[in-house]
Formats: structure tokens, C-alpha cells, sequence
């Protein structure tokens, strides 16, 4: 950008961020990031001195993105693009700008008077199920960023949730209408969806919260379906890994421990994005609906093991054993957490144990040549591994997270 103001320029002001935003010869720009922030009042300015730390321009050879204090600028390919990468920005910068409101990556929608959270979680669908929450006439705070507030409230940034396209074939017709008929600033690769004016959270409005759903999506399952899961120390753990990281794990406890405490967790089943969106509203309006509880932390109910019968130790070294396919894994630093996405029981692995987990996704191994491989890298005598091991495998048996061939 030259040090001269272009006539052309025009700056972007935003409650709690102020004069934030410089963009050049670029009024789709504009146009677009006003219709994804639908909840948020922009204020479009003349340009001045000094220039905002960001700004966007518009050249023969496209659109650009760039920060004063960094040498480097960036391409955007469509002003739908620059909506989302301004958007990313901005939020994230209203959230330093408050230390006391947590920024919690996750969708939130209002449910009876209550926010129900969906935690980040990569492809489970967050933002195809808050556009499904929509459509459904239910009250979306946000598909991607909340904040929390020290009392434990939802505040909401005021941003349209976004779609990825092209929409599977699979969706139904009444989704697919909605997502054209409330159709924002897209290209080929993202659609804003905006909700109807009461639809869609404004900025700063707060709601408490009243559960956190996490979502496992699987085109084979038929009919949608909630699960329990406990509110205990590995699910805390799951959450954590995907809210604030920038945030200590002190301050994260203790923000989000009462939270916890005061809610039901839940897992949502699901295929189809507004089948599921509806039986989860009437799951959360009754809870009689919730499946019954199969969850568990680190152990089996004593009737699940006499079912898979007994397992010994030689049996288990020497059978050849492989990954489930049907488990969901959260890493959270030198540990992993697995979900049995069938009965919804959350599995904590210490770092030697996800060590493990990740060499059966690779391969199947024996318990042998697992111990093998495990003395080697972590330098330790073979006879203590192999104990472990056998240990291990027999848990992860027993769990249903491995399957085992003679």
C-alpha cells in the first residue's frame, strides 16, 4: 500500500475493535464482509491516517490481503474468500482484546432458551448442522467462534455460518432450498448462509448454556440418535483440547470445570444434517429420549467384558490385531481420546498408549511385534513392553476399539 491515502480507500470501524480495516478499490469486499457479519454493525468510513493494521486492495491482478507490520501479502481469490480470512481475523482479535471472555472454538444454537455447543471437531459437520439448525426456525449464535463469559454465558460474535460446497448430493431438498434462498457472499468453495433477521444471533447477545453436543456423522446411520456421555475428566480433556488454546490449562479448568458440572453431554449420531438437527432439539426438549447411557471413561461395565469373553495375555501377543474403524480420535498434546462412535464410550491413551493406537491404524501388527516395535522406540527392555502391550491390547479389546485375527 503507498503511504499517500487512494482516493479510493475507505476504513472499516467495529464495536470493541474500533478502526480495524483499510480496504482499496475493493467495494465487493465491502459488500461481502457486511453481509457475513450480518449481526454486527460496520461502519464504512473515509479513509485516514494512520492506516488500520489490516487492509485489503484491489489490483490488475486481483485481490490482496495484508498487515502493516508484515512484509508479506497474501492473494484472495474471490471477495467470499476475503470475507472469510477478514472474519477469522477480526473475531480473533475482539477475543485478545477481552481476556475475560474465552474464546471457544465450537457452533452454538439456541435450544428452549439455552445454547447447545458444538465443539470443533474436523468433517463432524458443525457448520452444516447450524445451517440445518436454521432452516429448522432454531436460533444460531455461531457456526465456528463463542465467546464465554466468566458466569458461564454464550456470547455471540455475530457471524453467518458458512457452508462448504458443493453440497452432497445426499442433502435433502428442503436444506438445499433454504441454503439458496438465504445465500450470502460464496465462490467455489464456501456459501455464506444468513439466517432471517431473528435467526441468527447479533453481536454480543448471551444466552447460558445448556449442553455440549459432540457429533459423529456417518452416512450408514439410518435414524439420528443421542447418547450420554459422562461429564468426567476425559471428555473435559476432549473439550479443552479444542477451546482457547492459546489459554492456559489452569485457567481452562477453571473456567470450564463448573460448566461441565452444570451440564448433560451428549453425543449426536447422525447422517442426514436436518433429520439430525430436529431429533436433537426434541432430545434436548426431553431428555427421555437420550439413549441409554453407554458411556464410560476408562473401563467397561463387567457384563460388556463377560460378553467378549475372557482374553489372556499369550492369546493377545499372539493374535494379529488392527485399528476400529469406527472410532473417533481427539489428540490433546502427548495423549489421545478415542470414541467408540457405536456405544459412544470416550477412551483416554497415555502417550505410549497413542504411540500404539497410531501404529495399528498404519498396519496390523501382532502383540509381538507391536512389543517389538515399541521397546525399540522408546528404548526400553523388551520384557516390560511386551507386559504393557498384552495389558493394552487387551483393553483396547475389551473396549471394542481393536479387532484381532488368529
Amino acid at each position: 500500500m503507498n503511504a499517500q491515502i487512494p482516493p479510493s480507500a475507505v476504513d472499516i470501524s467495529l464495536p470493541h475493535l474500533g478502526r480495524c480495516l483499510r480496504i482499496d478499490q475493493a467495494p465487493e469486499v465491502v459488500s461481502a464482509l457486511t453481509q457475513a457479519m450480518p449481526g454486527w454493525p460496520i461502519t464504512v468510513l473515509p479513509a485516514q491516517d494512520p492506516i488500520p493494521d489490516r487492509y485489503v486492495y484491489q489490483d490488475a491482478e486481483g485481490l490482496w490481503q495484508g498487515c502493516v507490520h508484515e512484509p508479506n501479502e497474501f492473494h484472495l481469490p474471490s471477495p467470499a474468500s476475503a470475507a472469510c480470512s477478514l472474519v477469522a481475523e477480526l473475531v480473533s482479535q475482539r477475543m485478545l482484546n477481552e481476556p475475560d471472555l474465552l474464546g471457544l472454538h465450537c457452533a452454538s444454537v439456541e435450544i428452549n432458551g439455552h445454547l447447545v455447543l458444538f465443539p470443533e471437531s474436523s468433517k463432524a459437520g458443525k457448520s452444516t448442522l447450524s445451517v440445518a439448525f436454521a432452516a429448522a426456525g432454531y436460533r444460531v449464535f455461531g457456526d465456528d467462534v463463542l465467546g464465554l463469559t466468566p458466569q458461564g454465558a454464550g456470547v455471540a460474535m455475530g457471524v453467518a455460518p458458512r457452508l462448504r460446497l458443493p453440497l452432497p448430493n445426499s442433502f435433502p431438498a428442503e436444506f438445499v432450498a433454504y441454503s439458496e434462498r438465504h445465500a450470502g457472499p460464496e465462490d467455489e468453495r464456501y456459501r455464506f448462509v444468513i439466517p432471517d433477521e431473528n435467526g441468527l444471533a447479533k453481536v454480543d447477545e448471551n444466552c447460558p448454556v445448556g449442553a455440549i453436543v459432540l457429533l459423529e456423522r456417518d452416512s450408514h446411520i439410518l435414524e439420528p440418535e443421542v447418547v450420554t456421555l459422562p461429564p468426567a475428566e476425559g471428555l473435559l480433556q476432549l473439550l479443552c483440547q479444542n477451546f482457547a488454546r492459546e489459554t492456559s490449562s489452569a485457567t481452562l479448568l477453571t473456567r470450564l470445570l463448573p460448566l461441565m458440572q452444570a451440564v448433560p453431554c451428549l453425543l449426536l449420531r447422525y447422517s442426514e444434517p436436518l433429520a439430525g438437527a430436529r431429533h436433537l432439539a426434541q432430545a434436548i426438549k426431553d431428555p427421555q429420549l437420550y439413549a441409554a447411557n453407554q458411556a464410560s471413561l476408562l473401563n467397561l461395565p463387567p457384563h460388556a467384558l463377560q460378553q467378549r469373553g475372557p482374553i489372556t495375555a499369550q492369546t493377545t501377543l499372539e493374535h494379529i490385531w488392527s485399528a476400529q474403524h469406527a472410532v473417533t480420535a481427539y489428540p490433546l498434546g502427548d495423549e489421545l481420546f478415542l470414541i467408540n462412535t457405536t456405544s459412544g464410550a470416550i477412551h483416554r491413551l497415555n502417550s505410549s498408549g497413542k504411540i500404539a493406537w497410531q501404529l495399528l491404524q498404519q498396519q496390523p501388527l501382532s502383540g509381538h511385534d507391536l512389543s517389538d516395535v515399541m521397546a525399540s522406540y522408546f528404548k526400553a527392555p523388551l520384557a516390560a513392553v511386551t507386559a504393557d502391550v498384552a495389558t493394552l491390547l487387551t483393553a483396547l479389546a475389551q473396549a471394542g476399539l481393536v479387532t484381532n485375527q488368529p
